[in-house]
């Protein structure tokens, strides 16, 4: 896909409480990007010494699709640090009031932190896919899950693949954490437009005629996972319902090649959004 997925990484290791390895796993998260086959895909940002204020500023200068933590955690929320760099949590509550700020945004949350799962729980009720801890983890063993993950979806895996991939890159180690982190995903899932890989994207538009409708079908070819004619439409077009794999723009495109297409270019638009109605300005 031709967007560009934003990875946020906030670290933070306040000055009374034990060290960690936060800048080695944040360099080889950016080093295994950058080698990877789809490293033009994804674009990554770090914040090191995370405090409160540095959370909402973060996420509201880069709007990330994948927001990931590392630092240290307990069952009473996230460890970041106050103004003078002692440690300070976030309640559950809170930061996942933080993240429902940003539902139309952030896709995936990783809360690579001890006893993160409870964090995780409040976040899903927002995020599509949140990854927590659910007891103590290793430096090791976070390290190992950090880069798996991230080689993952570096190689076009999707979320729930590149889980897979963290926790066996623990389990290669012989190291008896590989079932410490979880993946919980919202009941309600929605449609993402970026993450390469993450699913196909639902559309609906209207064509002027069948015959319009059965030529985009040709143009798409087996770029088309599934489409089927919607009959619910007070208009008296063709309506169609569509699932493919591409972005809004590229779907456009290929409906512009349809001679007297444009009734389709007019109207499509996301399944959730789709209206019906055309702009006669396209």
């Amino acid at each position: 896909m031709n967007q560009v997925t934003e990875i946020l990484v906030l670290s933070a290791n306040p000055k009374n409480t034990s060290r960690l390895r936060l800048d080695e796993e944040v360099r080889e998260i950016e080093e295994g990007l950058k080698r990877s086959r789809k490293r033009d895909q994804f674009r990554i940002h770090s914040r090191w010494a995370t405090r409160l204020k540095d959370l909402r500023r973060a996420l509201l200068d880069h709007e990330p699709h994948i927001v990931h933590f590392c630092g240290h955690g307990d069952t009473n929320g996230v460890v970041v640090e106050n103004d003078d760099g002692n440690a300070i949590r976030v309640k559950p509550k809170a930061i996942a009031g933080l993240f429902e700020l940003f539902i139309d945004k952030v896709a995936c949350v990783l809360l690579n932190a001890c006893y993160s799962k409870v964090q995780a729980n409040e976040i899903k009720k927002h995020i599509e896919y949140v990854i927590g801890m659910k007891k103590e983890i290793t430096d090791e063993a976070s390290l190992e899950f950090s880069l798996g993950f991230y080689d993952a979806l570096g190689a076009g895996k999707s979320i729930e693949e590149a889980f897979k991939f963290g926790r066996n890159a623990i389990q290669l180690y012989h190291i008896s954490e590989y079932l410490t982190p979880i993946l919980l995903k919202r009941t309600s899932v929605r449609s993402i437009l970026f993450l390469q890989g993450s699913r196909d994207h639902i559309f609906r538009f209207r064509a002027e005629c069948e015959h319009d409708a059965n030529e985009f079908r040709k143009t798409l070819g087996d770029q088309i996972k599934r489409i089927v004619k919607i009959n619910e439409s007070p208009f008296p077009d063709t309506e169609v319902e569509i699932s493919v794999s591409l972005s809004f723009e590229e779907l456009r495109d290929a409906m512009r090649k349809v001679e007297d297409g444009h009734v389709m270019v007019q109207t499509v638009a996301l399944k959730d959004k789709y209206t019906g109605e055309r702009d006669y300005d396209l």
